[in-house]
């Protein structure tokens, strides 16, 4: 699908995905305000199910810009969504240089970047250590992060299971929090920081 195509589609598919999410999820999100109206910045939430990128972009009209595992991305079924939903693919293998550039494009040009810091799905339903993607995105775009909290997604899609239950699921955000930079641990350890602070269940340490 064409990224114009994509542009025309998306207002049309968001009231509909939105609805149904409300009505088989019962889908509360809160504290949707903390997203900037307009401008650059980075969303970052735990990862606990196969339906969370979906979950998150119901807690804003603006379109988020998912960084995406190769993994995901390159499944053919489900490929075309991604691209309708202009994800940003992540090469397992690395390096990843033309995906960074690109994600920080978005946020050069105002967009909103998304990303789930753990960089896989929890196993056991807490929050893992954190990659430094997310902080070197948010220190070198100039971009604020905004912590969320998903609730209920572990229920509904986790990991290994291919058919999802019906669970009530809560996207909550919190207040943006600034990376001024990304080296060392500090960055990473103010992400998982960031997350715990709206409620997120933190797990190990980040590393």
């Amino acid at each position: 699908m064409s990224l114009i195509a994509g542009k025309v589609a998306r207002p049309l598919i968001f009231p509909i995905v939105n609805a149904l999410t409300r009505i088989f999820f019962q889908l509360e999100v809160r504290g949707s305000g903390h997203i900037p109206r307009s401008g650059p910045a980075v969303l970052i939430a735990n990862h606990e199910g196969y339906l969370d990128p979906i979950f998150l972009q119901m807690g804003t009209v603006r379109t988020v810009r998912y960084m995406m595992s190769s993994a995901f991305y390159d499944f053919k079924p489900t490929q075309p969504i991604f691209r309708l939903c202009e994800a940003i693919r992540v090469s397992d293998d690395g390096p990843n240089r033309d995906s960074l550039r690109t994600a920080l494009t978005v946020l050069k040009e105002g967009g909103l970047i998304g990303i789930f810091p753990e960089g896989r799905l929890t196993r056991d339903g807490k929050v893992g250590p954190v990659l430094p993607g997310a902080a070197f995105l948010a220190a070198r775009g100039k971009a604020p992060v905004v912590p969320a909290r998903i609730d209920g997604s572990f229920e509904v899609l986790p990991r290994g299971r291919r058919v999802p239950r019906q669970a009530r699921i809560t996207v909550s955000f919190g207040p943006p929090v600034t990376i001024e930079s990304a080296r060392g641990e500090a960055p990473a350890r103010g992400i998982l920081e960031a997350m715990s602070a709206v409620g997120v269940r933190p797990g190990a340490e980040a590393g």
